[in-house]
C-alpha cells in the first residue's frame, strides 16, 4: 500500500477546489483525498456538503478510511472491490457521475486482464492500451466517472507523460477532448 504525501494531496485539492458535490476515489486508501477536501472547505469558511465515494481492495485500509471519515465528520460510501479497473459498484449507485475524481492509483500496474476491458466503451472510451501497465486505463477510468462538468486530479507515474504507442493515442484524445487542464 502507498501513502500519498500530504503536500501532493493538498495540491490536487487546491487545483480542483471541491467546494461542494460528489467526490470519487476508486483507489481511496485511507481517505486522505476526502479529508483534505473537507479541510479545504473549512479553511475557506464555506458551509457546503460533500458526498464522498470510494473503492478500495484492502479490507483493513477500508476500515481505516471509514474511521478517518467518521473522525472528520464526513459522510461517505466506501466499497470493497477486488479491482477498481473491473468493478464499478459505486458508479452503479451514482449514475449521474461525479463532480470530482481524485486518486493516487497503483502506478504501472502489471498483469491487467485487458480482454475483460476491450469491449468496455464506457470505462475505456479510447480503447485499451497496448503496454503492460494500467496507467492509461486508470486515467480513462477517472475520465469516465465524471459528470459533464466534472474535474479530475490524480497522481500518475512520470512515465505516463511520455508513453508511446496506444497510450500516446489515448493521451492525444484526452487533450483534444478538452478534459486536461494541467499536468
Amino acid at each position: 500500500e502507498y501513502f500519498t504525501p500530504f503536500s501532493v494531496v493538498r495540491l490536487i485539492v487546491e487545483i480542483l477546489e471541491p467546494y461542494e458535490g460528489r467526490i470519487f476515489d476508486p483507489a481511496c486508501g485511507s481517505g486522505g483525498m476526502f479529508v483534505q477536501s473537507a479541510r479545504f472547505i473549512a479553511e475557506h469558511q464555506r458551509k457546503t456538503e460533500l458526498s464522498v465515494f470510494g473503492q478500495e481492495k484492502t479490507r483493513q485500509t477500508i476500515q481505516l478510511c471509514r474511521m478517518n471519515l467518521a473522525v472528520h465528520g464526513l459522510n461517505g460510501t466506501v466499497k470493497e472491490v477486488t479491482s477498481s479497473l473491473y468493478e464499478f459498484p459505486v458508479e452503479k449507485e451514482v449514475k449521474e457521475g461525479f463532480d470530482f475524481v481524485m486518486s493516487n492509483p497503483p502506478f504501472n500496474l502489471k498483469g491487467v486482464d485487458k480482454a475483460r476491458l476491450k469491449d468496455d466503451q464506457k470505462h475505456c472510451p479510447w480503447g485499451v492500451s497496448g503496454g503492460d501497465n494500467a496507467n492509461y486505463l486508470w486515467i480513462q477510468r477517472f475520465y469516465s466517472a465524471l459528470n459533464e462538468k466534472g474535474r479530475a486530479g490524480f497522481v500518475m507515474a512520470n512515465s505516463a507523460s511520455d508513453a508511446g504507442g496506444k497510450d500516446l493515442e489515448v493521451r492525444k484524445e484526452l487533450v483534444k477532448s478538452g478534459a486536461v487542464d494541467v499536468i
